[in-house]
């Protein structure tokens, strides 16, 4: 799968920004192909936990929050411009600028 500079190999469980690997958990990586699956479209955390964790939210959790965090991190350490972007009040989408 690719989006921008990113690519995603399902197999391999790899993950490269350009040709940077980016070494990520399984639960970013779950996180991350969730959104390459649905690139440009707003993620409620809802959906995100119902997608990556399997259960419902629970409304005081801030799981997705900590985990978009460390994937941005992972995702930017060589200094990319972010893919993941937030939308205040709604959730998160993958996208360019």
């Amino acid at each position: 799968m690719r989006f921008a500079d990113l690519t995603v190999d399902l197999a391999a469980r790899q993950v490269y920004r350009g040709t940077r690997l980016v070494d990520l958990t399984a639960r970013e990586f779950d996180l991350l192909t969730l959104f390459m699956h649905h690139p440009g479209q707003v993620l409620t955390r809802d959906i995100i936990y119902q997608n990556v964790w399997g259960f419902d939210f629970d409304g005081e959790s801030n799981l997705v929050e900590v985990y978009v965090r460390y994937l941005r991190q992972k995702l930017e350490a060589g200094g990319e411009p972010r893919l993941v972007q937030t939308v205040r009040g709604v959730g998160y989408v993958l996208r360019q600028g």
